[in-house]
């Protein structure tokens, strides 16, 4: 089972993210209930109506990866929903990641991948409850 949160002691994620400088960061983590292993990272800021995603480490490589990923993405986007943000950037990182927010209707532009308005994007009501 995979359990998705704030992590409460940086030394879980230090291995991450040696920099000095990251330790007060905001972080949300995935974490195998079974091992206590850390399958993923996102290193994230906020402030007003926009919500920045520096970095997402994912130091797990197995089957299931990408969902690992959606379940990050979509809990610090509900969160930050929560904190009236309707605006996402993930930094430019030339890595497999871009292609999942590009598919999730982010636009490249100089800051980075772009969504204005990523609560309409992620939360949308599934097929069968649209019709109603």
């Amino acid at each position: 089972m995979v359990k998705i949160g704030f992590p409460r002691e940086f030394e879980k994620i230090a291995f991450l993210f040696p920099e000095k400088e990251k330790q007060k960061d905001l972080f949300l983590m995935a974490e195998d209930t079974e091992t206590n292993q850390v399958m993923g990272v996102i290193r994230f800021y906020y402030t007003g109506e926009q919500v920045t995603i520096y970095e997402i480490k994912m130091p797990y490589q197995g089957e299931g990866r990408l969902s690992v990923l959606d379940g990050m993405v979509r809990t610090l986007f509900f969160k930050m929903a929560e904190q009236e943000c309707h605006e996402a950037v993930v930094k430019p990182s030339g890595n497999v990641f871009d292609e999942y927010f590009q598919g999730h209707q982010f636009k490249k532009t100089k800051q980075g991948l772009v969504n204005s308005d990523f609560p309409a994007e992620f939360f949308k009501p599934c097929e069968g409850c649209r019709e109603q």
